[in-house]
């Protein structure tokens, strides 16, 4: 267990196989700077996708969430890598990360501190539903190239965060949404009172950084291995 301390009853994971991709998002590189913490920002355009664990599969655990089509109404705006500490430091005039560098997410952030960041930057979390379509980046399966080139995990971290965007971007031209931190979003987690966390870290094997993957932890939380990006319908 990552986070020694925590029941399994408040810390699990629900590994799935790729979902459906986008049916009618086209995919798109529009960006836009927030003069607010300095970061760039990606528009998702709207559509569906299927959450949720592919039938067949045998690795699902029963708590992922169930199988089912979604539709993204309206567009989004999602940052295009995760916090970073120099944003982060910008913003909220402290940087609380167990790991140093202004291009390094910033960890062991709180779902409380992480909200509080979007909204000063008016921004907010992204829901579950907004972070999977986001990174599944209009592709029906996860990218076929080598998870090593897409995100920092177990095998090549060296149990550490990494600068953001220094691994390949997903085909909406966002960088690290699989690996180097967990993310919060703004969904409910299990049992009542947690929330989610999506995308796997440094910390993780190979099994669980994916995009269905899901973590449920206690809000108040602070780990190194847990970060966020904001998202938002106004920039």
């Amino acid at each position: 267990m990552p986070w020694p301390g925590i029941s399994t009853a408040a810390l699990w994971i629900a590994l799935s196989l790729p979902a459906g991709p986008p049916s009618s998002a086209a995919v798109t590189h529009r960006t836009r700077d927030n003069p607010r913490d300095g970061l760039v920002y990606v528009w998702i355009s709207p559509g569906s996708y299927f959450t949720g664990c592919v039938p067949g599969d045998q690795l699902c655990y029963g708590r992922e969430r169930k199988r089912r089509k979604i539709r993204i109404a309206d567009g989004f705006w999602i940052g295009q890598t995760e916090v970073t500490q120099a944003a982060y430091s910008r913003v909220m005039g402290a940087d609380p990360s167990l790991y140093h560098g202004s291009d390094l997410p910033v960890d062991s952030v709180s779902w409380p501190q992480a909200a509080t960041y979007c909204r000063r930057v008016g921004m907010r979390l992204p829901t579950e539903s907004e972070w999977e379509y986001a990174a599944y980046g209009g592709s029906a399966h996860l990218p076929r190239r080598p998870l090593a080139s897409l995100a920092w995990y177990a095998p090549n971290s060296d149990n550490r965060t990494h600068p953001v965007a220094t691994k390949l971007p997903n085909k909406y031209g966002l960088y690290d949404m699989l690996g180097n931190v967990w993310e919060w979003v703004q969904t409910a987690g299990f049992p009542a009172g947690e929330k989610i966390l999506k995308g796997g870290s440094f910390y993780n094997s190979a099994r669980d950084v994916r995009i269905s993957n899901r973590l449920s932890a206690p809000p108040d939380l602070h780990h190194r291995d847990i970060g966020f990006r904001c998202a938002g319908s106004g920039l």
